[in-house]
């Protein structure tokens, strides 16, 4: 590819103004999601940056051409910062800081020495090479940046800046004596000039799609799971165990139900108020989710009363998950003195009913909820299995003893 410089400057422009306007609406747009807001922020600042650096080559100021390239890297660097952020690692915004500060204040007073272009010019490919390099890196390590869409098109974006700026630190130290040119001033036969602005146009492109994918999992997952527990809720619980009993009536495994209720919970809430009570209901769903087996899924089915499906597992096998429980949340200390909290649990096995999954799915529930009203019979704190009633509690009685008010102790 030939271009004369003038017009690779005036790409440059159009493309640091454009990724300018887009970045600064992102700002807006993704303000809630903390990674979006530093890629957003990030590439606001690396635009302008760039159209400050394109207007000093055009004005031939060492001066602008430094402010610009160190504003780059910083730019770069929160960039950097947001990818951190999105792959839940630790943001190290003070030290990313003080690089940046640090490097803008080296660009400045370079540019007063006989060879501070060239070393300015270094300076800036060696740091913004280093942060592409970690970028890849990071995302390279992760792999829930495989299984994103945009994931891949930052990659690429950052594999393409890393060769681009690693090809003028070669090129100058091989061919020019360490004479390090930026890629819009290479001479007119230099191969690719335009590749690192195709690159950031990728990188913002890859960035808005992986924002938009974060925000959309976040939606997804909090029509699915409980505000106050984390547990799933009770129409997540609901679609779940349909599909468990379409693979029991397709593979015939087991598969157990355990319901759960916190004994005398109405106590914790007239006593010491809804804030407690709620902070007692978080504590017994972590118990409950440390308990269980990955493959086991929990569920706040409402109120005070839980709900978990084991795949894989008979009733008797889930005996040993119920025993977890008690133990767990008998370590759960009550506001004030009240003691320890403790749970009423039934257990059931899925053994057959009516046709429709539906059906069954009911059928389990309710099996499992009338050993849970047994086990609150015989003194609460204990488990009950459904084989092992010795006389079965009608239906509208099970009904009743959900609906009465319970308290803990």
């Amino acid at each position: 590819m030939h271009l004369a410089q003038q017009t690779v400057l005036v790409v440059m422009m159009v493309v640091f103004s454009s990724t300018l306007v887009m970045a600064a609406g992102l700002v807006l747009a993704l303000r809630a999601n903390e990674a979006g807001r530093l890629w957003a922020v990030g590439h606001v600042i690396a635009s302008g940056a760039g159209l400050v650096v394109a207007a000093s080559a055009s004005a031939g100021s060492a001066e602008l051409g430094a402010l610009g390239a160190g504003a780059y890297v910083l730019g770069r660097l929160t960039i950097y910062r947001g990818v951190r952020v999105y792959y839940g690692m630790s943001e190290q915004a003070a030290l990313l800081h003080g690089v940046g500060f640090v490097a803008l204040v080296l660009l400045m007073l370079l540019t007063g020495l006989p060879d501070g272009s060239m070393l300015m010019h270094a300076l800036a490919y060696g740091l913004l090479a280093l942060i592409s390099f970690s970028t890849v890196i990071t995302m390279l390590r992760s792999a829930r940046g495989r299984r994103s869409i945009g994931g891949p098109l930052v990659l690429a974006s950052h594999l393409v800046l890393l060769i681009s700026q690693v090809a003028a630190l070669s090129y100058g130290a091989t061919f020019k004596g360490f004479e390090v040119t930026p890629f819009f001033l290479q001479p007119e036969g230099s191969v690719w000039p335009l590749a690192p602005l195709v690159a950031v146009l990728l990188g913002l492109f890859g960035f808005c799609l992986m924002s938009m994918e974060q925000i959309i999992a976040r939606n997804e997952s909090g029509a699915r799971t409980d505000a106050l527990t984390g547990l799933l809720n009770r129409g997540a619980l609901d679609m779940m165990a349909v599909s468990m009993i379409a693979r029991w009536q397709r593979d015939g495994e087991a598969l157990s139900c355990l319901v759960i209720d916190v004994d005398y919970f109405k106590l914790v809430n007239d006593t010491h108020g809804h804030h407690a009570g709620d902070n007692v209901l978080r504590e017994i769903a972590t118990a409950l989710d440390n308990s269980r087996r990955a493959s086991d899924i929990a569920a706040r089915y409402g109120g005070e009363e839980f709900c978990i499906l084991c795949p894989h597992t008979d009733e008797h096998q889930a005996t040993a998950l119920a025993n977890r429980i008690l133990r767990k949340v008998r370590a759960i200390e009550l506001p004030g003195a009240g003691g320890h909290a403790s749970v009423s649990i039934g257990v059931a096995e899925l053994r057959g009913g009516p046709s429709s999954r539906e059906g069954l799915w009911r059928s389990l529930f309710a099996t499992a909820d009338r050993a849970l009203y047994q086990a609150k019979q015989r003194g609460r704190d204990q488990f009950m299995l459904a084989s092992s009633m010795i006389e079965e509690t009608p239906v509208g009685d099970a009904l009743q003893s959900v609906t009465e008010p319970q308290m803990i102790v």
